[in-house]
């Protein structure tokens, strides 16, 4: 009876230590390393977390996507001036590198963006009465520009 006992044991012990031993391989064959990650900047199939630097003949800015819904951007130009902000934008992924992005400002200032992260262009569409001679109705300008950088977004977003 003690042999049987002692056999059965030690059965059970081996089937244990195969399970054991399947599941740390499994664990290690899944951990994801360095060489599998691909940098945010690198890829140009998402906008999140990317700084875009958008260079403009007469303007020029840098907006960083923090999520699918909150940006931050800062512009310079001859009409505005130096302004920046946080607000909620829409896009439509038009191509695996091709985005449509739009977002209103504090102001009331709309901006629709046509972004080729492949070819690093960027058309800009800014519709705001700021534009317009008397500042009485809202007019658009239309802007052809490149995507002179792109980094990591560096803004925390705080939901």
């Amino acid at each position: 009876m003690i042999p049987r006992i002692i056999v059965t044991l030690g059965l059970c012990s081996l089937t244990l230590g195969a399970c054991r031993e399947a599941q740390s391989t499994t664990q290690a064959s899944s951990a994801v390393t360095a060489q599998d990650s691909v940098l945010v900047q690198a890829s140009d199939t998402t906008l999140v977390g990317k700084r875009l630097y958008l260079s403009f003949d007469e303007n020029s800015s840098v907006v960083e996507y923090l999520s699918p819904q909150h940006l931050y951007w800062f512009s310079k130009d001859s009409v505005h001036g130096e302004k920046e902000g946080r607000d909620y934008y829409n896009s439509l992924h038009i191509e695996p590198h091709v985005f449509f992005v739009n977002w209103v400002e504090r102001d009331g200032t709309t901006v629709s963006q046509v972004i080729d992260l492949k070819e690093r262009t960027c058309q800009a569409f800014m519709t705001s009465a700021i534009y317009s001679p008397r500042k009485d109705k809202r007019v658009t300008v239309t802007l052809s520009g490149r995507i002179t950088r792109i980094e990591d977004s560096m803004h925390l977003l705080f939901e």
